[in-house]
């Protein structure tokens, strides 16, 4: 009964054809020597990040024969283990023929639906004849845990929701060089797009999605699936607890928090509750990719464990799903915007700030070079040069002046510039230009 299921799932992949695809920048090998655990937030896009994989192989001169996709929540794959999937390859086997001159590839979809999955493909892996490529929801199996099934076999390739350059060919779009925009009718264009992606994100239904309202619509029923499935369901989460830390840490998007004023905040509300219980609710958050932290830039881990943390959230459209009123600021929603794309590109957050001042300078984001600093990154929703803070100039230098800085990058909404501080390169940047081309303007992550 099951070889018959595995002949009606391989022969629908036999006649299979792609769907239309917004090609996505995440670059995936084509020969790795390990597994490769596609992760990200639900609704991401990592099963149409396979599918681009599969149109990636075949123009490479792969055989559609050696690439094998299956994705484990078909009606007919239920109940799976890991004895069943020497039948399914047998099946395979038959009806494919693979090529010798090629491995198999191997993308198993939803494969945390298949019980002791793990222990199946290392054994595979270590035979050396597959290429596995694995994806795995949320709602069943974090990062950490793929990690520690494949015992050091694997390693993770986040897919985030659209980048800026991905919402802008989702619609329809074409940037060709963006520093031409600078000149033409087309900026404005940009800035309008660049508002929308601010205000509803990057979630691509929500990017296809034709109206406000549809948008909003997917985003809650989207924050909602994250909240009890992904956290309420699988941590086992109090669900009136995790209403109050959701809300107060997606409503400050951009914003520091300790566990300490939390508390406070929750026992006033009447809860009775710990600050490791607090600090649990914010790790599954993360875990499950809602949530991004920034720790103070510091060599001491003391320090960065001591001090709060800035709280980022992986798409703006479930900032302004959940807290309508910050669709109004622009600001935090540029910061959250970079934050995400840095993360995207592989940075680790860290901020600066000058502690035990009553008015203490902060810059948004660090990009560390052991304990000092290559570049310096502040936002800032600034027009023209007046409308930039000296207040965020200031801590500019003063953290240049701690951390060894020579480059600050002052990202704007749509100033161009460039200044000194003493010592410190300044470059003004709008938003738009630099989501468009961030890497012009970063160093090697």
């Amino acid at each position: 009964m099951r070889e018959e299921d595995f002949r009606r799932v391989l022969a629908e992949w036999k006649v299979w054809s792609p769907p239309k695809l917004v090609e996505r920048e995440v670059r995936l090998p084509a020969n790795p020597s390990y597994v490769v655990a596609i992760t990200g937030p639900r609704q991401a896009g990592k099963t149409f990040r396979l599918y681009q994989l599969v149109l990636e192989l075949l123009e490479a001169g792969v055989p559609r024969s050696n690439i094998l996709y299956v994705n484990f929540e078909h009606e007919r794959l239920r109940r799976l283990d890991a004895n069943d999937l020497e039948d399914l390859m047998k099946v395979y086997y038959e009806m494919f023929e693979p090529s010798s001159s090629h491995p198999v590839y191997l993308l198993l979809d939803e494969i945390q639906l298949v019980r002791d999955w793990d222990k199946w493909v290392r054994r595979i892996h270590d035979a050396g004849k597959f290429r596995v490529y694995v994806t795995g929801s949320t709602s069943k199996l974090s990062s950490r845990e793929v990690a520690d099934a494949l015992r050091g076999r694997s390693v993770d390739f986040p897919v985030f929701p659209f980048s800026f350059r991905e919402f802008l060919k989702a619609r329809g779009f074409s940037v060709g060089d963006a520093e031409t925009l600078s000149y033409l009718d087309e900026r404005g264009r940009v800035l309008r797009l660049l508002e929308e992606y601010l205000t509803f994100g990057g979630f691509p239904r929500v990017v296809l999605a034709e109206s406000a309202e549809e948008k909003r619509a997917l985003l809650r029923a989207h924050y909602e699936a994250i909240f009890y499935r992904d956290l309420v369901d699988r941590c086992k989460l109090d669900p009136e607890l995790l209403d109050l830390v959701l809300s107060t840490l997606v409503s400050s998007a951009a914003g520091q928090f300790s566990a300490s004023k939390l508390l406070n905040v929750a026992k006033s509300l009447g809860f009775r509750c710990s600050k490791a219980t607090l600090i649990k609710y914010v790790e599954c958050a993360r875990q499950a990719y809602l949530l991004l932290l920034s720790e103070i830039h510091s060599p001491s881990i003391r320090n960065r464990r001591q001090y709060p943390r800035k709280v980022y959230v992986v798409d703006n459209g479930i900032v302004t799903a959940v807290s309508p009123e910050a669709a109004g600021s622009l600001g935090r929603l540029m910061e959250n915007a970079v934050a995400i794309e840095l993360a995207r590109r592989g940075y680790a957050l860290r901020y600066w700030r000058e502690y035990g001042k009553r008015e203490g300078g902060e810059v948004d984001f660090v990009i560390p070079d052991g304990a000092k600093a290559k570049l310096l990154i502040q936002v800032t929703y600034a027009r023209g040069k007046p409308d930039v803070r000296a207040r965020e100039l200031k801590a500019l230098a003063k953290a240049s002046e701690e951390l060894g800085a020579r480059e600050a990058l002052v990202i704007t909404w749509d100033f161009r510039g460039e200044d000194a501080l003493g010592g410190l390169r300044v470059r003004y940047v709008p938003l738009w230009l630099w989501l468009l081309e961030p890497e012009k303007h970063l160093p090697p992550s």
